[in-house]
């Protein structure tokens, strides 16, 4: 749930601090911080503000930073209450959270977002999780995206800044743009994040998609045929 939604200009947080309770269920509530010596109104207001509303009584929070997830994989324990994430942005602490769902290392998660254009928000939506605001979840990728984002993500290894992966990452979008596919990061994103795709090489897709909407021309080399589309719709045509 993005916090916009969550507070309506300060009309909403009551009803949907209840919604976000009926899903994570009874307590302890446990919420994931950025710095728990900064939760306090005077520097991170806003994420007291939230678990105050969330749990009014105090005695029923159990609140601890983001970072302390990561241990959970590093000791292959699972946490089976819900972890309610508050307003997480930099990219080490979206990592520690994107790991721990991929181990599976939390039963349930919420994650409350600071903007709707935070790149959190896309990571959530190319998984398919449920948008409690509008009871909803975003419609999963294009399976024709998906396969090209698994090519992408299959080039992280030796990065998408440059070389191959770059040549890979302009070159594909190039291909689908001749298609009629939007030129946008958060379809790309939501696709590549949806096969595994992590946030420091998603960051590097959203610039080079950004740059290219803006009219940069990059340089790269060729790495697909330039029917490569055509021929991945072929590919997937014969799977089913």
């Amino acid at each position: 749930m993005v916090r916009e939604d969550w507070g309506q200009h300060g009309t909403a947080m009551i009803p949907q601090s209840a919604v976000i309770r009926d899903w994570i269920g009874d307590p302890p509530y446990l919420f994931a911080v950025t710095d728990v010596k900064k939760f306090n109104h005077d520097d991170r207001g806003a994420d007291v503000e939230a678990a105050e509303f969330i749990a009014p009584e105090k005695a029923d929070r159990i609140v601890f930073n983001i970072r302390e997830l990561g241990s959970l994989e590093r000791e292959d324990e699972v946490i089976d209450h819900a972890v309610v994430v508050l307003h997480p942005y930099e990219q080490r602490e979206l990592e520690t959270i994107r790991r721990a769902v991929e181990a599976d290392s939390t039963g349930r998660l919420f994650v409350l977002i600071w903007s709707r254009y935070d790149l959190v928000r896309t990571w959530l939506d190319g998984l398919g999780a449920l948008n409690l605001h509008p009871g909803e979840s975003v419609p999963l990728s294009d399976p024709l995206l998906l396969a090209a984002a698994e090519m992408i993500h299959n080039e992280d290894y030796t990065g998408l800044s440059s070389g191959r992966g770059k040549d890979a990452v302009v070159q594909l979008i190039r291909a689908f743009a001749a298609e009629g596919y939007p030129v946008d990061p958060d379809s790309g994103l939501r696709a590549y994040f949806a096969v595994g795709g992590s946030f420091h090489h998603a960051e590097t897709i959203e610039k080079l998609v950004k740059e290219m909407t803006a009219g940069t021309r990059h340089r790269v080399k060729p790495r697909y045929r330039d029917n490569i589309v055509e021929i991945m719709r072929g590919q997937l045509a014969a799977k089913q």
